[in-house]
């Protein structure tokens, strides 16, 4: 078996860490297919979602293997252009994306977690930011957390390495669900399905201004909201919405 499988059901995408062995941490190898699986997901017009989960039951993901970060491995020779490919570095989806995290979620498991729009967890799941214990920087996180659980609670996690539990993770609204471990991926799912059930375009339109907009002053953000609406309104898909309205039947949409 694969350390990341990627599979298609119907208009969900899931990417499956599969290394239960060893907490599900993420070699480099891991790092690059689990941010081609999401490339994978953007180019398929057919996925309307994408899960991201672990298996074993003990971890979402421990995170970065340290033993190969460990590993001394000297840089590349010469310079390279930054390119933004992996999704702890700047890559993003446009599509929407959901973490269903069963057990740790720490360091590198965290900024996946992160990477994700919405996370829903079980009640027996633990989130870290242990990074400073080894003076290593958790730095996509240190980005993320403060819009998401707010500054205070961000320098705890980054500066004490602790760990927080499930019901601490939904209060200060870092999870949008906690669910028994048996519950977790019926419900991922019906959350997935009900997302890709709404009209695709209008999805990423939306995922977009949100993060486009949120560090824009209003006007600007509100200009950005003009122009998208514009597109958005402008779709078939638009038209299918407002008609299956007014006909109380479901829209189905096309992607156009």
């Amino acid at each position: 078996m694969a350390e990341v499988e990627y599979e298609v059901r119907g208009r969900i995408a899931t990417i499956t860490l599969n290394r239960p062995e060893r907490m599900n941490a993420m070699t480099n190898a891991m790092y690059e297919a689990i941010s081609d699986g999401f490339r994978r997901a953007e180019a398929d017009r057919e996925v309307r979602c994408v899960v991201v989960t672990g298996t074993g039951g003990r971890a979402f993901s421990a995170g970065h293997d340290l033993y190969e970060m460990g590993g001394g491995r000297g840089a590349a020779a010469g310079w390279q252009p930054y390119r933004a490919r992996r999704f702890d570095n700047g890559m993003e989806c446009a599509k929407p994306t959901l973490a269903a995290i069963d057990g740790y979620c720490l360091a590198g498991g965290m900024e996946l977690a992160l990477f994700c729009d919405v996370r829903v967890a079980s009640d027996r799941s633990q989130f870290g930011s242990p990074e400073v214990k080894w003076n290593i920087l958790h730095g996509y996180g240190a980005l993320r957390l403060p819009d998401i659980i707010g500054m205070s609670n961000t320098m705890y996690l980054l500066l004490s390495g602790e760990f927080i539990d499930a019901q601490t993770a939904l209060r200060v609204g870092l999870v949008s669900h906690v669910v028994a471990p048996d519950e977790l991926m019926p419900t991922a799912y019906a959350l997935a399905e009900r997302i890709a059930g709404n009209g695709p375009s209008a999805a990423r339109l939306i995922k977009e201004l949100a993060y486009r907009g949120r560090d824009l002053p209003l006007q600007e953000g509100l200009r950005l909201y003009k122009e998208y609406s514009r597109i958005a309104s402008a779709s078939a898909d638009a038209r299918e919405g407002t008609t299956a309205f007014a006909e109380k039947r479901v829209p189905a949409f096309q992607d156009a």
